[in-house]
């Protein structure tokens, strides 16, 4: 049922959200060229890794100037910061979704540095599939370090219902658009 609820949101999406994604492919080809996606490689349901889709909001190499992202970036180019202030740039993992890669609520990929720090019983928050949202985003995100968001990625998964879901996609596009969901990353550091 939580596949076909998936699909059905990503068709959905799709017809509905196509021109924000024809506006944010153009900001992105205007303010910095091609290539439209940035793709990073993730550690997916049962430790696969995959490869996950964003819409490019930061300049084409700046991965090589660090991963951690910060407020005030400048390796984000000037259309990137509205793509990343109202998490159009992650839409892109729809794609993802619809690959069965990710789900549309569950806990988020990881990548494999942070996947590796992981103990044994953390990685149980990957015996399920990975969401485009979950309890841990509409709890705090990025603030959060790790080992909280992970314990919330583990109560998601005792307490998993549709229900459940369509709680966690509510809170989430209110978030969005009181402009409450954060961009950055704790300052302190995420471990």
């Amino acid at each position: 049922m939580k596949r076909i609820f998936d699909l059905l949101v990503v068709l959905f999406a799709f017809i509905v959200l196509s021109p924000i994604f024809i506006i944010t492919i153009l900001i992105i080809i205007i303010f910095d060229g091609f290539p439209v996606f940035y793709i990073q490689k993730r550690v997916g349901l049962n430790g696969k890794i995959f490869n996950l889709y964003k819409f490019r909001s930061m300049k084409k190499d700046a991965d090589k100037l660090g991963f951690t992202t910060f407020k005030d970036d400048d390796r984000i180019f000037f259309g990137g910061y509205f793509l990343r202030k109202y998490k159009i740039d992650e839409l892109a993992q729809l794609l993802n979704v619809f690959k069965g890669e990710m789900s549309i609520v569950g806990p988020r990929p990881t990548v494999l540095e942070d996947y590796n720090k992981m103990t044994i019983h953390q990685r149980l928050r990957n015996k399920i599939t990975p969401g485009l949202t979950g309890l841990s985003q509409i709890s705090g995100n990025t603030f959060l370090k790790w080992p909280e968001r992970i314990k919330l990625d583990l109560e998601y998964i005792e307490k998993q219902s549709f229900v459940y879901d369509l709680q966690i996609i509510f809170k989430t596009f209110i978030m969005v658009f009181s402009d409450k969901i954060d961009s950055e990353t704790n300052d302190e550091g995420e471990w």
